[in-house]
This record gives C-alpha cells, sequence and structure tokens, in this order.
C-alpha cells in the first residue's frame, strides 16, 4: 500500500451568540489552529450551551491538505483510505448523541503548502462529497489507529496534484439540523509522533498504467513485457 502524509492540517473555529443559522453560515471564523502536535487535540466540534449570559454556539472545522503529486497520472488509485489517531476525550451530548462526521472537499490550504486563516471557515464544496455522508461514518472515542473510506470523487482529486479535505461534524453542521441547549459533539485526535500519534495520512493502492497501446496489432491488454521490461514501465515505444 501507498501512503502519503498531510502537508498541512488544521482547524477554524466561529463562535457566535447570535443564531445557530448564523454561526454556521458565517464567511469568517473567529479562531485558527495550525498543524497542532497535541496528543489530545479537540478535532472538529459542535456546541450549543445556553445560560444566564445568553446563548452561544460554535462550530470548529477539520481541514486537511495532501500533495499527492507524485501520483496524479501514471497510476490508477483504489481503496483509498484517510487514516487518524483518536483518543478517548470525545464527547457525544444530548443521550443517544454520536460523533458523527461528513467528509467534503476543501478549497482552502492553496496547494498543500498553506496555512489556515479565519477567513478558511467556509473554505469547503459541502456538494463535493468525499465519503458515503450518510452518517454512518463515526469518530472513535479510543486510542486505536483508525480510518474512514474516501470515495471516488476523492480519487479523481488525485489528476489535480492535491487532495484536500474537510471534516465536519454531520448531524447539526454537514446536515443543517439545529442543535438543542446542552449539545457537545466532538473528536479528539492525537497528532504527536514524537509518542503515539500520527500525522493524518492517506493509504490506498496505486497500480502503475503504463504503456497502454497496441503494439503491431496486439492489444496492450494482452502485453506484459517488451524485450523484458514490464509495460508499467515504459512510458512510450520509439516516441509514441
Amino acid at each position: 500500500m501507498a501512503t502519503v502524509n498531510a502537508s498541512k492540517w488544521g482547524m477554524v473555529n466561529n463562535q457566535a451568540s447570535s443564531s445557530w443559522s448564523a454561526t454556521r453560515s458565517a464567511g469568517t471564523g473567529s479562531g485558527v489552529y495550525n498543524n497542532p502536535t497535541d496528543n489530545d487535540y479537540r478535532s472538529f466540534y459542535v456546541e450549543y450551551t445556553s445560560g444566564g449570559k445568553g446563548d452561544e454556539w460554535t462550530i470548529r472545522r477539520w481541514f486537511i491538505a495532501f500533495d499527492v503529486s507524485s501520483y496524479a497520472t501514471g497510476y490508477t488509485i483504489t481503496n483509498l483510505k484517510l487514516y487518524y489517531k483518536p483518543t478517548a476525550s470525545g464527547s457525544a451530548t444530548p443521550s443517544g448523541a454520536t460523533s458523527k462526521v461528513a467528509i467534503v472537499k476543501s478549497t482552502a490550504q492553496g496547494n498543500a503548502n498553506s496555512d489556515l486563516t479565519t477567513a478558511d471557515y467556509d473554505s469547503f464544496d459541502d456538494s463535493v462529497d468525499y465519503a458515503d455522508n450518510d452518517g454512518t461514518d463515526v469518530w472513535l472515542d479510543g486510542t486505536t489507529l483508525s480510518y474512514f473510506d474516501l470515495n471516488s470523487t476523492a480519487i479523481s482529486a488525485f489528476s489535480g496534484s492535491y487532495l484536500k479535505v474537510c471534516i465536519l461534524e454531520y448531524v447539526n453542521d454537514y446536515s443543517n439540523g439545529t442543535p438543542i441547549a446542552g449539545t457537545l459533539i466532538s473528536g479528539y485526535g492525537n497528532y504527536d509522533t514524537s509518542g503515539s500519534g500520527v500525522t493524518p495520512y492517506l493509504s490506498f493502492t496505486a497500480t502503475a498504467t503504463g504503456y497502454g497501446n497496441d503494439v503491431i496489432g496486439v492489444s496492450s491488454a494482452n502485453i506484459a513485457s517488451v524485450n523484458a521490461v514490464a509495460t508499467a514501465d515504459i512510458s512510450e515505444i520509439i516516441g509514441v
């Protein structure tokens, strides 16, 4: 299996007291965190508190960027997974809630080489799903290395040399549900690579496509090698 580590990852928050809708749809966030290396770091969350000081809503979104330019051409990509290391600090309230996530296309972090700013709070396209996004992807509350399956749309991004994703809380943020007072849904990650943590990374099968043309009427599908050179290692034959 091939692997590619994230070159940039981070989170953008927004916190507001006007309304849930205004908190969710804002164009600019109120806090940003780039490439954290903590061993117990809140990666995403939705929270709604209500009390004597009034109502307050908070949303955190997780952005991750990968430079996959080494696999942009010449390979068929399959079995694409996004790996992360959770911790046991996540929350899911009210009773019955779970830390479900959705994974969509991000437009932040440049060519997988730029830090996030608060202006990136809405730098994603939630009409482009990079996973099933049907409520079955749940951020684990434990310490076992875990992954999310990414779909063919995510694979198609390889041709552009960069795969950039945004992870949203599913029920309220992605699906625009309305959280009730007391809601706190979150997932924590361990990014301390000096200990037991990991940098978020992709794992996938990359099958070299090699020379794809017919040779003297013989279909490329029936050619394993030319003069003992595997077709996967041949880009052209006499300039073709």
